[in-house]
């Protein structure tokens, strides 16, 4: 299996071709796949998984939130270092007892406050984000926050028990700071492979 190979999930977002060239600038492989397809993937040829936003509210019914829950069962079994971003985010979160609620609309950048030390957040050269939502989480006990905002109280998280990270804001759309975080995020999945 090869180190450099990645799966990346478009969730709908007109943003998902940035996260394929920062993964690609980063010397990663990217396999491509619609959020669709993600239940039926192998994906045991892949080192990471890093999961888009998209134009979806778990928020907007009941019916729209149990399809959108189907659609991710995947991250039940799925063993592999994740990164979810915006609605790949709150998908984990609501996967491991998270809840998702209608919050304050962002649509610029934030400055992100990091909580707990992680290595996601090395050497970036601003904690400026770019913000695109209108939900957020209420983490559960398996989650451990990473980051915060002036706005949203969960920013960044980990799952406890399983190499699953989520980000709020949008690392794609953030200049340097964005594609650093990203690199730093394929760094680290390399390293829970080998160890």
């Amino acid at each position: 299996m090869n180190s450099k190979n990645i799966v990346t999930i478009n969730c709908g977002s007109e943003k998902f071709p940035k996260i394929i060239s920062i993964a690609e600038h980063h010397g990663y492989k990217t396999t491509s796949i619609n959020l669709q397809d993600a239940n039926q993937w192998d994906f045991s040829e892949s080192t990471a998984v890093i999961i888009s936003g998209g134009p979806h509210l778990f928020t907007e019914s009941p019916q729209k939130h149990d399809q959108l829950m189907q659609s991710f069962q995947f991250l039940k079994h799925l063993e592999l270092p994740t990164l979810g971003i915006c609605l790949g985010h709150q998908a984990i979160a609501l996967t491991f007892g998270g809840q998702v609620y209608r919050g304050e609309e962002r649509r610029i950048s934030d400055n992100i406050t990091i909580i707990a030390p992680h290595p996601l957040f090395t050497s970036l050269p601003s904690n400026q984000f770019s913000e695109d939502h209108c939900e957020g989480i209420h983490p559960s006990d398996s989650m451990h926050v990473l980051a915060q905002s002036d706005h949203y109280s969960v920013e960044a998280f980990q799952i406890t028990d399983r190499p699953f990270l989520g980000v709020q804001f949008h690392p794609e759309t953030s200049g340097e700071q964005g594609s650093q975080l990203m690199g730093n995020f394929l760094l680290w999945a390399e390293q829970q492979a080998i160890t």
